[in-house]
């Protein structure tokens, strides 16, 4: 039975269902509104929840007033919360800045969580969404647009308090963006291999790797990493590293990269016990300069990518998708 929102005849929005916690009282007043007014205006967020201090806030969703399944949604939202908080905290060793998104994407949906201010944020759900093994992840309409409202429901919360926008999923610079100075085709990409891995293989992560945007590429079988290929020494990416060597960020995203399987088994322990279910496919960990990518191949085999340029996120989350429906069979 589908649990994709109805619409009344004639085409009006149905009325949200709304939840909130016994103690909100007359508080987030404002916020509520504004999600209410974003479940109404969007089919591509059938249900939105907001989590403060990592305790159920509020809710409205267009699932119809008999649906059983928000006490699993509510508590999805809450464990991915300590999930992303607890990964939070190890991304601050590479200096990109905080964890502001996070994007679960499974075979039969996704659930995505979106800061507003440090402690609260937004998580909304697609559901009824199912991927072929041909089509990039990136290319799932309804995630996409899921992904693309909830992130403008954020930055819509963080306008409420004259924030500026953190640009979470690079959505905002996805048709434009700069280009980088001195960027040229004749730099070669850094390689390290620790397993012996098909020439196609080689030859494809050493094509996808670039300095505009998908700057760091690690591919791994057997839980092991395999391959290694970057482009974070390239002298047009020299502004990102006042603070860090390149040595040492690559370092921790060698460490962080080998960890991500079993922050996948996290990730999918969660989403098992609320819609949509399913295996975790895609991840993303996007923070506020850049984001760090994790894409399913097959058991123990995955693909780890990184663009430490936040007006790239999309861009780079694009190149990658396609990378692994090329990788998928080899």
């Amino acid at each position: 039975m589908s649990t994709s929102p109805k619409r009344e005849a004639g085409g009006a929005p149905v009325t949200p269902h709304e939840d909130q916690a016994d103690f909100l009282g007359d508080t987030f007043l404002e916020a509520r509104q504004t999600c209410r007014q974003a479940v109404v205006e969007s089919d591509a967020l059938p249900y939105v929840a907001y989590f403060s201090q990592g305790i159920f806030t509020f809710s409205a969703d267009r699932l119809g007033e008999h649906y059983r399944g928000r006490s699993a949604l509510h508590r999805l939202g809450r464990q991915l919360g300590h999930a992303a908080d607890d990964l939070d905290g190890v991304l601050q060793e590479p200096r990109t800045g905080p964890l502001i998104r996070v994007v679960l994407h499974t075979d039969k949906g996704a659930v995505m969580r979106n800061v507003v201010v440090p402690k609260e944020h937004v998580v909304a759900v697609t559901l009824d969404s199912t991927s072929r093994p041909d089509l990039p992840l990136t290319d799932v309409e309804e995630v996409t647009n899921t992904d693309q409202a909830l992130s403008a429901l954020g930055t819509r919360l963080r306008s409420r308090i004259s924030l500026r926008s953190l640009n979470p999923g690079g959505w905002e610079s996805a048709e434009v963006v700069r280009r980088l100075n001195a960027v040229g085709s004749d730099w070669e990409p850094r390689v390290a291999e620790f397993r012996d891995v098909p020439d196609e293989v080689r030859a494809a992560c050493r094509a996808a790797v670039r300095s505009e945007d998908l700057q760091y590429l690690a591919y791994y079988t057997g839980g092991e990493l395999a391959l290694e290929v970057d482009h974070l020494g390239h002298h047009a990416l020299e502004p990102f590293f006042t603070q860090i060597a390149v040595d040492t960020r690559r370092s921790f995203y060698r460490v962080f990269g080998s960890q991500l399987e079993a922050v996948a088994r996290r990730f999918n322990r969660i989403i098992a016990g609320a819609p949509p279910g399913g295996l975790v496919r895609r991840f993303v960990l996007d923070v506020e300069q850049g984001a760090v990518y994790y894409y399913r191949l097959d058991v123990g085999a995955y693909l780890v990518g990184v663009t430490i340029d936040q007006s790239r996120v999309r861009h780079t989350d694009e190149r990658l998708a396609r990378l692994a429906i090329r990788l998928a069979d080899v």
